[in-house]
């Protein structure tokens, strides 16, 4: 989304750094006090509501009137939250599509005359996640799979364009201009958090239990080898005689 703020090589990255900042003291403070309001863990875990958020909030406030307020503005955070990963999705998606990195890309990357908005990118972001959702019907293991699969993803794609920066770093090699940087500290902290990211790549995989049977079993390893040997296919047979590295894009400007 970089691509429709203004200033963009400043603001971007400041806005992510002070966004982690806060969001992380403000988790950390949420997970404290869940901690500390949780009650009987068994009983949260079995609660007749079947949603455990909600049986913590009844055992904190015991009222049902302010268990339901409490829960209802957690569901308009929950669409909120939505509308803005739909929102950042289908730009990811559009640019992608643009430079011709993914199928179909013609007709994903088209915007409608007159239209600010890449319709047909958020049309098919909306159209993947309910065909995602749809498998809860047919099957939770499916379903949490996918869930864990989106986690592992999310910090592979952390930890490949750090890694790049990182190696660049490594090899004394200069950087892309940028107004933005971290100057000494940027090799340190690009260390620390790819050690961070390790572990939390490896541990997406992990089962719920030791042991565990198929049902209980964590899938999304099976499912993020597909997900590389599908997309490293589609680099051989297409994507690499038509796809255009933004970098690219950014020298010729």
């Amino acid at each position: 989304m970089s691509e429709e703020l203004k200033d963009a090589g400043r603001v971007l990255p400041s806005a992510m750094v002070w966004a982690t900042f806060f969001n992380g003291l403000l988790g950390l403070t949420m997970t404290i006090t869940l901690c500390f309001c949780i009650g009987d863990i068994d009983g949260v875990l079995n609660s007749p509501t079947g949603i455990p958020v909600m049986q913590v909030l009844y055992n904190s406030t015991g009222s049902f009137t302010t268990t339901v307020i409490m829960t209802t503005v957690l569901i308009i955070l929950s669409m909120v939250g939505t509308i803005t990963v739909i929102a950042a999705t289908s730009r990811q998606m559009w640019a992608f599509a643009r430079d011709k990195g993914l199928p179909f890309s013609s007709y994903i990357e088209y915007v409608r005359p007159g239209m600010d908005i890449p319709l047909n990118a958020i049309l098919t972001t909306l159209l993947v996640s309910l065909l995602i959702t749809c498998l809860n019907f047919g099957s939770a293991v499916a379903l949490n799979a996918i869930i864990s699969l989106s986690n592992a993803a999310l910090i592979f794609s952390y930890m490949a364009s750090i890694g790049c920066i990182r190696l660049k770093r490594f090899r004394n090699e200069p950087l892309l201009p940028r107004r933005w940087s971290l100057s000494k500290w940027g090799a340190p902290i690009n260390d620390a958090v790819m050690c961070f990211l390790a572990v939390g790549f490896v541990m997406s995989f992990f089962p719920i239990t030791p042991l565990p049977t198929p049902v209980d079993m964590n899938w999304a390893v099976v499912i993020f080898g597909f997900v590389i040997c599908v997309a490293a296919g589609n680099y051989v047979v297409s994507a690499r005689w038509h796809y255009v590295a933004p970098v690219a894009l950014v020298k010729e400007l």
